[in-house]
């Protein structure tokens, strides 16, 4: 069976008449009664939509009315046309935003109110497809039944016209912002009381200022005045409603300016802005200022130089000249105003100025030259003077005493040539030093290379040869030979001349001060040789040199004392092989090590003091340290150091050891020898007197006995032990003698 939805009432009520008439008849009732109801509902509806489609067109709208599905229920009133299309997604109707981007299908306004969003005057824009771009404000908003979205309604309004007209709006005011801002001349709009609102770009620019700086100041503010100018445009612009023009100078801009004030009246008639013109007329009353003392000027110019000046026209007549003019032909300028130029010279100079003067006249090229008579020299000028269609009208002459100047050039040119030989003399000497100073070079290859380079330094080195001898040995150039033009100076080594250094011309040249020699290539000649003779002398010197440095080196590595050098930054930089046998190490062993890590503690005390001395550039004599031998054992040295110095600092020191240690050891032996004999000497004191004493008692006991046998041989006894105590005092004497002789003689 259908679904009841999808039967008729009719058919409905015929069913139910056959199951149930009593039922029928009830439900019949019900079904006509909403059947009424679906006509009123109808005929509202029909209502509706006709008052919608003409609330849309009224309020120029149209609208689409969506169900709570998406679905387009209403669309008008014209729903086929392109922006229904657009709003609705078709898919050949797309919808933009004004900035391009295309608007994704849940994202068109229907479905945007369909999820609860209200819009308000949305703009969209639907592209040109072959037809003109269409520019919409579309408003959507929600329909809700209770608290559930039943559908959405959307309006939208073509406003193409209105974009249109607007773009329009915006390239006029841009144009007419960009012919403002861009104007010459500074603009400016004020207000009557003279308060800025704006200037444009050549205002800000002469002020120095940005716009939010000015904006809202006076006129006369920025200038850092508190009242407004004497002579104001402004305000009489204000006060008599038109326009007004005045001229000023403004200290503060260093500037002379027009101002145009001009009113802008309101529907009132009265001012409610003021348009402000400012010209930069600087450069015209300077004009003007120049021309009313160009006269004055042009006459003080003609004046003032030292040279002639005259002015011709084209046929050759004085138009005008200056003073200098009038004081060398000796007449005044009324005299030689009008008057013929050439007739002021001699025939024979009168033909060449003349020459020069139809020159000019013809070529309309300036001529210069220079005029010489009697001894003194003119610089002179005939310049062309044009005027506006180019045609040569006037003939300016200038004449200027250069005697002086033609002097001093001849002295310049001698002096600089002078000055070139002076430079050849010193690249000579640059030449010579740098073959002496190059590394490794013997005597003759310098001697080679001087005789080379020498020819160079002097006037003519073409025409030059040169050649060194010495001590019989000659190194000269190719070709030397001797000719009349000689120049020579000794090669003097230690007061003795060993050779000669000669410099020939090999053909006569122009006298100078000696022969055809400068007085300075003497001189070159001579510090070339002494030089030479000085060369020697340090190669002299470094030969004996390095044979002292071989026979030290001899003498150091043969020395029974160790002999070492040591540097405060580097250690030990040399130490003699006395050290093998005196500390047991090898010479490379120590080498960049510290000599103070050999001290005994004992000795560093000692060995501080010495550094100190040495510190302040002292030497140090007999300094006995105690070193540390390679096998841990002990030698005593004494040291006699001297300071290395070098630019006033004290750097190293030099140090020559001797081994002492034997000595220190007998020094050792006599001590504790001395030290047993003032023992000695203090028991043999205190046995007599031990012994005296005992003996003295027992011979007094004796005198007590009987005389007899026994008696007599208890005092021979005592006699014999008497002798051994005077035995004993003598050695007590002798002993004393002894230490008293050791003392004399500083042996204990």
């Amino acid at each position: 069976m259908k679904s009841l939805s999808d039967v008729s009432p009719a058919v409905l009520l015929r069913v139910l008449q056959d199951t149930d008439p009593a039922l029928a008849s009830q439900v019949r009732a019900c079904i006509e009664t909403l059947i009424a109801r679906n006509r009123d509902l109808d005929a509202r509806n029909a209502r509706i939509e006709l008052e919608r489609d003409a609330l849309f067109a009224a309020i120029g709208r149209q609208g689409i009315v969506y169900d709570a599905d998406g679905r387009v229920v209403v669309a008008g009133p014209t729903g086929e046309n392109r922006i229904a299309r657009s709003l609705s997604g078709t898919r050949d109707a797309p919808l933009h935003h004004p900035d391009g981007r295309p608007v994704q299908p849940e994202d068109l306004p229907g479905h945007r109110a369909l999820r609860g969003e209200e819009l308000e005057s949305c703009r969209f824009v639907i592209p040109d497809r072959g037809e003109e771009e269409i520019y919409i404000t579309v408003s959507a908003s929600p329909i809700i039944t209770g608290k559930t979205i039943s559908g959405a309604v959307v309006t939208w309004q073509d406003v193409t016209g209105e974009e249109k007209a607007r773009r329009h709006l915006e390239e006029a005011n841009t144009l007419l912002e960009g012919l403002f801002e861009n104007l010459g001349d500074i603009v400016g709009v004020q207000l009557p009381d003279r308060t800025i609102l704006r200037y444009n770009r050549a205002g800000y620019e002469m002020l120095g200022m940005t716009p939010e700086e000015v904006k809202g100041r006076r006129c006369y503010a920025l200038l850092g005045r508190t009242a407004p100018c004497t002579v104001c445009a402004t305000g009489s612009a204000v006060a008599s409603k038109k326009r007004e023009v005045v001229e000023k100078f403004v200290p503060e801009l260093g500037r002379y300016l027009e101002c145009r004030s001009s009113p802008i009246l309101d529907e009132k008639g009265e001012v409610a802005f003021i348009v402000e013109q400012l010209y930069d007329i600087t450069d015209r009353k300077r004009t003007e200022y120049e021309l009313r003392e160009s006269e004055a000027t042009a006459r003080a110019l003609l004046d003032a130089p030292e040279e002639m000046i005259v002015l011709l026209d084209v046929e050759g007549r004085v138009i005008d000249v200056n003073e200098m003019a009038a004081r060398l032909f000796g007449r005044s300028r009324e005299d030689l105003i009008g008057a013929s130029m050439p007739g002021f010279f001699p025939p024979d100079v009168e033909e060449v100025y003349a020459a020069r003067f139809h020159e000019v006249a013809e070529t309309g090229r300036p001529v210069r030259f220079q005029d010489c008579r009697e001894g003194q020299f003119y610089d002179v000028v005939f310049y062309p003077v044009r005027d506006a269609y180019g045609a040569v009208t006037r003939i300016a002459v200038t004449a200027r005493d250069v005697t002086e100047m033609q002097r001093a050039e001849d002295a310049l040119r001698k002096r600089t040539h002078e000055l070139n030989e002076r430079v050849k003399e010193l690249s000579t000497l640059y030449a010579v030093s740098r073959i002496v100073e190059q590394p490794g070079i013997s005597l003759e290859g310098i001697f080679r290379g001087v005789a080379r380079v020498l020819p160079s330094g002097w006037e003519y080195p073409e025409d030059t040869v040169a050649r060194i001898t010495v001590y019989g040995c000659e190194y000269g150039t190719e070709g030397f030979r001797e000719t009349p033009w000689w120049q020579a100076s000794p090669i003097v080594v230690h007061a003795e001349t060993v050779g000669m250094v000669e410099v020939c011309y090999l053909r006569e040249r122009p006298e100078e001060a000696e022969g055809p020699f400068l007085a300075d290539e003497q001189a070159l000649i001579d510090r070339v040789a002494g030089r030479l003779g000085r060369t020697i002398e340090l190669f002299q010197a470094r030969e004996n040199l390095e044979k002292s440095e071989s026979q030290f080196r001899e003498i150091t590595q043969r020395s029974f004392d160790m002999i070492y050098t040591c540097y405060h930054e580097g250690g030990i930089a040399y130490i003699s092989p006395a050290v093998m046998r005196i500390l047991g190490y090898v010479p490379d062993e120590l080498i960049g090590s510290k000599c103070q890590d050999l001290v005994v503690p004992s000795s560093l005390p000692a060995w501080e003091e010495g550094r100190t001395k040495i510190a302040r550039g002292e030497p140090v004599e007999g300094l006995e340290i105690e070193f540390y031998r390679k096998d841990g054992s002990t030698a005593y040295l004494e040291l006699n150091e001297s300071p290395i110095v070098r630019e006033h600092s004290v750097i190293g020191v030099h140090v020559v050891g001797r081994d002492i240690t034997e000595r220190k050891q007998n020094e050792q032996l006599r001590r504790q020898l001395f030290e047993q004999i003032e023992r000695n000497i203090e028991q043999f004191a205190i046995l007599g007197d031990h012994i005296r004493q005992p003996l003295q008692v027992i011979l007094g006991m004796t005198e007590l006995l009987e005389e007899g046998t026994a008696t007599e041989r208890i005092q021979e006894q005592v006699e014999r032990i008497n002798g051994y105590i005077r035995e004993l005092d003598r050695g007590w004497i002798e002993s004393r003698q002894i230490r008293e002789f050791l003392r004399r003689h500083e042996l204990a």
